[in-house]
């Protein structure tokens, strides 16, 4: 579970959480991704209650790509699950995911657009989705209908294989990610999802926006010229191409 500034999510979302995996063998583990609220301290309550809550915290915010290879880090399962901690995906679809996993599938990822979906969005945030999704299939040639949802679940020896090559720590993350899990050959299985927004922010943060486009372009020169993600590209033309990168902005 990432989490910036989720402190008035954060221990209902554990909480929820914990009841959904009650019956199997779990731990959750929350990475404070340089929050300046009260999420550490209520992270660090749930961990001294549950002896299967974990808290991996850093100070400085570094985005969901960076905190996820960080919890990642510190994982023991065999079947990790990504899931925003800001209890905007109801977590009793979890369970969907891991059967997935149990059914063969290498990846399970949430979908806001095949049959079964349910997801209420402001006409800017559908625009700005739509738009998005269709620049990835087009720049990427990534068979996936949604890279954006916030619960994607993974049989443990595919991230093992895939993050060493992950460079991504901001907007494009996922992006990148599913790129080359695709590009190696994992089987990938997509689920509709329910997904609840409690706040809808009609502002779009045109800043992240640029920069999500930035990173996707990296992606696709990654994969498309420097062949990085096939292991032809040298150390000192990667180092090159992190030269070019926009200064780093904002949050997420």
């Amino acid at each position: 579970m990432p989490a910036y500034n989720e402190g008035k999510y954060l221990r209902e979302s554990v909480v929820k959480t914990k009841k959904e995996l009650s019956r199997i063998p779990h731990e959750i583990i929350i990475i404070n991704d340089g929050s300046s609220d009260d999420t550490e301290s209520i992270a660090i309550e749930l961990s001294r209650k549950y002896r299967n809550v974990k808290v991996v915290s850093y100070t400085k915010n570094r985005g969901k790509g960076y905190a996820l290879r960080k919890g990642f880090q510190h994982s023991t399962g065999e079947f990790i699950v990504f899931l925003d901690s800001d209890l905007d995906i109801p977590p009793s679809q979890v369970h969907r995911f891991i059967s997935a996993l149990n059914n063969g599938y290498d990846v399970a990822i949430g979908s806001k657009y095949i049959p079964g979906a349910r997801v209420n969005y402001t006409f800017k945030r559908w625009l700005f989705s739509t738009a998005y999704r269709n620049l990835v299939k087009v720049l990427l040639s990534l068979d996936v209908s949604d890279t954006q949802v916030g619960l994607k679940a993974f049989k443990r020896h595919v991230l093992e294989n895939v993050f060493p090559r992950i460079t991504v720590k901001r907007y494009a993350f996922d992006v990148e990610l599913l790129t080359v899990i695709s590009m190696y050959g994992y089987s990938i299985v997509e689920i509709p999802v329910k997904i609840e927004h409690k706040v809808y922010n009609s502002s779009i943060n045109w800043r992240a926006i640029a920069r999500m486009f930035l990173d996707t372009m990296a992606v696709y020169y990654r994969k498309n010229v420097l062949h990085y993600y096939n292991g032809g590209i040298h150390e000192d033309s990667l180092a090159q191409l992190e030269g070019y990168r926009a200064p780093r902005g904002g949050g997420r």
